[in-house]
């Protein structure tokens, strides 16, 4: 589960920067003189795609304080082991810790955990918080589980997913994309958006509840959750009503494509839901673009805290 690795770079960088980028690019392409449009534009793509990785990779360093290796697109991964599963996920999501202002952190939940991108950036953002990571897809578990024998002493990973209520459920995965993995399914709007999913199966999983693991391990208080469930998000808030008033900061992916939303206006309900129970916007950024229409986003990561001291 999953699908920030769907997002093209440009989706974690301002419009602004975007725009200078490609116009600057599009008066040397004019300049051109042996090869066609198509290849010219190809080349002109790919120096954008360059260009908007380094922009991120800096704001990361910035973000996190220190050089970040393991972020570095320069480097091969064939000669840095320990680079994450994608390096764009995992630079954008310690921008994003960054941009919530979290001071300090004991205790980090990462629901739909995928190649543990995000529980990098938090453990390289906090290393002594406790990072409960969880994730149904059994194709993760082994990976993950790799991840922690290698040294991730500080995280704990709950083979499950999380929903409104205790349960087993049908997941529905695509074999070829281990990204992808949705409780909600992949409605025919979502796959013209996304054409390269192509869910061929579904597995019945576990899921509890956030307010279920967390009464059973004692959790008093929370400092950060990201929800990335392709869809499913709804679901899982709605049985984390306790665990939320406990909890500081959120980062949650909301889709507009496949949603258990009650109104068709997905990102609005998610605002309400959160903003009703004390949680302040910090910044709502586009993480995939419909392909038909290049403008108009279909997922979006939103971005809220709590004032210090207002937690309920």
């Amino acid at each position: 589960m999953g699908a920030i690795t769907d997002a093209p770079c440009s989706a974690f960088l301002p419009p602004d920067q975007i725009n200078f980028i490609e116009s600057a690019l599009r008066m040397y392409g004019s300049h051109g003189v042996n090869e066609s449009d198509s290849e010219r534009w190809m080349a002109i793509s790919s120096v954008v795609n360059s260009f908007t990785k380094l922009a991120l990779y800096l704001r990361s360093v910035v973000a996190l304080g220190a050089p970040n290796l393991d972020g570095c697109p320069l480097i091969p991964k064939a000669l840095w082991r320990s680079s994450p599963h994608s390096r764009n996920a995992y630079n954008s999501f310690l921008f994003w810790i960054h941009r919530l202002g979290i001071e300090r952190a004991s205790t980090i939940i990462d629901v739909g955990a995928n190649h543990g991108d995000f529980a990098r950036a938090a453990s390289a953002t906090f290393p002594q918080a406790n990072v409960l990571l969880f994730e149904p897809l059994p194709t993760m578990h082994d990976y993950l589980n790799g991840l922690m024998r290698a040294g991730r002493k500080t995280w704990q990973l709950l083979p499950c997913g999380l929903g409104s209520a205790p349960g087993e459920f049908p997941l529905f995965v695509d074999d070829k994309n281990d990204a992808i993995g949705s409780f909600a399914g992949f409605a025919d709007e979502y796959l013209r958006a996304n054409p390269l999913a192509q869910p061929n199966r579904k597995i019945m999983c576990n899921v509890r509840t956030l307010d279920e693991v967390a009464s059973e391990l004692g959790l008093e208080s929370i400092d950060l959750v990201k929800i990335d469930v392709e869809g499913f998000e709804f679901e899982v808030l709605k049985g984390a009503t306790v665990s939320l008033q406990r909890t500081n900061s959120i980062i949650v992916e909301v889709s507009l494509l496949r949603h258990s939303a009650t109104s068709a206006t997905p990102l609005l309900e998610m605002l309400q839901i959160l903003t009703s129970v004390g949680f302040q916007v910090v910044e709502i950024i586009p993480s995939l673009f419909d392909p038909a229409v290049s403008w108009k986003p279909t997922e979006f990561n939103v971005l809220m805290r709590r004032s210090p001291g207002s937690n309920s």
